[in-house]
């Protein structure tokens, strides 16, 4: 279903851009977001989680498709264990598809550290000792979707009870709501939102858990307003606040083998998926193999910037520096010299110039480099990397595209 900042946005023309602004006015009067709203509420959070290494475990209430734990999977190594919740059952199938490790990240994009990740169906705003010790609670565009009542078991649940280290929500802020220009459902965003938070009521509220239940909270917000005077005072289109418990004397990190303990015993969670997810180097791949990849990889990233105009057409054949492909998360621990790099690039059909670039562009390879495309680690990479692609344009077809 859409909410109405998905119909009243989507409704004006939505222009592409290049601009890196959070907000993009049309000719209507309208605007919509680049990045898309969702995108920025999701990397706003994982950058907060991100600051602090020392935490160790996440809950997402609320979860919906798991998106944030699908753009997270591989931004903090340091969380190694991940509970995702929601109350709706379709949903959850659908990210636990998305979370499914696809055959490419076995084989080279692997996480640092494990990750076991447990999705699960059930309401959150019943109280369940399963969750405590979590050391980070998100609810990213939860709270609106409660009734007060609900609300209130919801925050007794999570600070009373689980207690975490950090707390993150996300809601809609009312005060943004005149920038719509249509408003069909009433005075909400969202046919399903039972309150919208202006921010004077949203800080009301954040500063009287954080006092309750001791801990500090800060506001932010993503999805800024056009900049002139008009609007100069209404805020983001959305709202976030971020609690820290104050007492961090004890910390306990919950493992994975306890949390599937304590759901064992469970009767109010139903557990719908479980995903391990690869990590560290991949050493049965060969070297070869690697560079191979790596460079391909370069390739097509270089080739797209130059159709779209991001890159100087001028500047081909294609070259990237032997230095940064020595350097490459991947190749590190190989310790790989220049002269012993220079051997495996012409075995494998690339070649260095004399000013330390290799060339990327295909009609600049060898006929080595021609068999090497026939062979079937390459054509296995490709079909990876397109099944990629068309993972995520499946998934953001469904996001908040307005935004």
């Amino acid at each position: 279903m859409l909410s109405t900042e998905e119909t009243s946005l989507a409704s004006n023309n939505t222009q592409t851009s290049d601009s890196s602004s959070h907000h993009i006015p049309d000719h209507e009067g309208g605007i919509h977001f680049n990045p898309p709203l969702y995108r920025q509420r999701y990397m706003f959070t994982l950058d907060i989680i991100q600051r602090d290494p020392s935490l160790h475990s996440l809950l997402d209430i609320g979860c919906g498709t798991c998106q944030l734990l699908t753009i997270g999977k591989y931004r903090n190594p340091h969380i190694q264990l991940v509970a995702a919740i929601d109350i709706i059952r379709y949903q959850l199938d659908e990210g636990c598809f998305r979370l499914k490790p696809l055959p490419v990240e076995y084989m080279i994009f692997r996480r640092e550290t494990p990750l076991h990740t447990y999705v699960l169906h059930g309401d959150a705003t019943k109280i369940c000792n399963c969750f405590q010790h979590f050391d980070v609670v998100t609810l990213i565009e939860v709270i609106e979707h409660l009734y007060l009542n609900d609300l209130e078991n919801l925050v007794k649940h999570v600070f009373g009870y689980i207690c975490p280290r950090m707390v993150i929500i996300t809601t809609p802020n009312a005060d943004f709501n005149v920038l719509f220009t249509t408003m069909i459902c009433g005075k909400y965003r969202h046919a399903d939102h039972k309150f919208e938070f202006t921010r004077h009521e949203f800080n009301i509220w954040s500063q009287k858990i954080a006092h309750t239940y001791g801990y500090l909270v800060e506001f932010n917000g993503v999805g800024e307003a056009p900049s002139n005077e008009k609007h100069r005072n209404i805020g983001t289109c959305t709202q976030i606040a971020i609690f820290y418990r104050q007492n961090n004397t004890i910390k306990t990190i919950l493992t994975s083998n306890e949390f599937y303990q304590r759901l064992s015993y469970c009767n109010k969670h139903e557990l719908i998926g479980f995903i391990d997810y690869p990590y560290g180097i991949n050493k049965s791949i060969d070297i070869q193999e690697q560079i191979r990849y790596i460079l391909n990889m370069y390739r097509l990233m270089a080739e797209d910037k130059a159709r779209h105009g991001d890159d100087n057409h001028d500047a081909l054949p294609l070259t990237i520096d032997c230095q940064t492909l020595i350097n490459h998360p991947r190749l590190i621990e190989f310790n790989i010299t220049e002269d012993n790099l220079k051997q495996i690039l012409e075995n494998i059909g690339y070649k260095m110039l004399d000013n330390h670039q290799i060339i990327l562009s295909e009609d600049s390879l060898t006929d080595k480099h021609e068999d090497y495309h026939s062979d079937d680690y390459d054509q296995n990479s490709m079909n990876n990397q397109n099944e990629i692609v068309k993972t995520n344009q499946q998934y953001n077809q469904n996001e908040e595209c307005w935004d």
